[in-house]
């Protein structure tokens, strides 16, 4: 919590310093203001009103991205009462990458308003995972899954052009991360897991990331040039874990309800850089990067039974999720040349 408190502090000084600095001058008066962008010359819109040489973009557009993503799972469970069996936790460690594919809309107003909407969808194929298991006194247990993910998110973003090149950005993202680990190999300690042939596992988590930022923009009507940090100190959202223990021999199930997210933080640093054709109607071309990152904290309660419905009791356990995002990719922006029947 402490550390999203820090990088929210961050964010927010970065995004004041672009609004005083036009009206004090920034290090006392030492360097000079920035300079002032073309009415939708930008991807805040240009609040200043001024002329937009050609290419000009208009208020509305659509885009597409195509990128290649690598994340980081860990993903922690233990008990916070007594525990069944003794067992008491479990790690999974892993990683996928995979191409992701994005779709959205973007509006702006001279007024220096502006919403960003998009969705984006990761194709992973099957990669390894690493589980290892707490068994408190006994010979510490691990073993690997085969995993399949699926994971996408949506994102809605609002934004206020404070400065000529500085804007102000709130959002909400919704991200859905869904693992399957089956296939289980290598399994030493434990008792051999009871024998772990027929074994599986599932995780399911949505979690909600409201946000606050800066964007900074020193493009212009040819060109695409921005970077910005957004972030929040807590999240929302929901993390559920199931497990079957030696589905081969005397196995246990565990059947995790849902565990509510209680804690968390998010942050997120972006860049992109492209150029602006008039040939093809002010359509843009771009590259972009981006470095995610948040981590998530919940409670819950699993009910063990023996696999085929024999109750054998119950558990309070802590679930931890730490992951980490990163993303590269082209960009393709073309502006809409929409009527607009109000003041916009």
């Amino acid at each position: 919590m402490k550390r999203g408190v820090i990088v929210i502090l961050g964010i927010l000084v970065l995004a004041l310093s672009p609004a005083v600095a036009p009206a004090q001058g920034f290090l006392g008066g030492a360097l000079p203001p920035m300079p002032s962008m073309p009415s939708f010359g930008g991807f805040f819109g240009g609040g200043g009103g001024g002329s937009c040489d050609d290419p000009c973009p208009g208020p509305f557009s659509l885009f597409g991205t195509v990128a290649w993503n690598y994340q980081t799972i860990d993903l922690d469970a233990s008990t916070q009462n007594f525990n069944f069996l003794i067992l008491r936790g479990l790690k999974h460690t892993y990683r996928f990458n995979g191409v992701q594919l994005g779709v959205g809309a973007k509006a702006v107003s001279r007024t220096g308003f502006g919403a960003l909407v998009s969705f984006d969808y990761l194709i992973v194929g099957s990669v390894k995972d690493t589980e290892n298991y707490n068994e408190g006194f006994l010979v510490p247990g691990s073993r690997h899954w085969n995993t399949k993910n699926d994971t996408y998110t949506f994102d809605g973003m609002g934004f206020y052009n404070v400065y000529s090149t500085a804007a102000l950005v709130g959002g909400f993202r919704w991200n859905h991360l869904e693992t399957t680990f089956n296939n289980p190999s290598g399994a030493a300690g434990f008792g051999g897991l009871f024998g772990a042939a027929g074994d599986e596992a599932v995780m399911v988590a949505n979690v909600y990331q409201p946000y606050v930022g800066v964007m900074v923009d020193q493009g212009g009507a040819s060109r695409v040039l921005r970077i910005g940090m957004i972030g929040w100190p807590q999240l929302y959202g929901s993390v559920k874990y199931e497990q079957t223990l030696g589905a081969a021999g005397p196995g246990l199930r565990l059947d995790g309800l849902t565990a509510r997210v209680n804690e968390g933080y998010f942050w997120e640093i972006f860049g992109e850089y492209g150029l602006r054709e008039q040939a093809y109607m002010g359509a843009a071309l771009s590259v972009f990067g981006k470095w995610t990152q948040y981590h998530v904290k919940g409670t819950f309660n699993i009910d063990a039974t023996l696999v085929g419905g024999i109750p054998v009791g119950d558990d309070f356990w802590g679930i931890s999720m730490h992951r980490n995002s990163w993303v590269a990719g082209v960009k393709l922006d073309i502006p809409l040349a929409l009527p607009v029947p109000f003041s916009f």
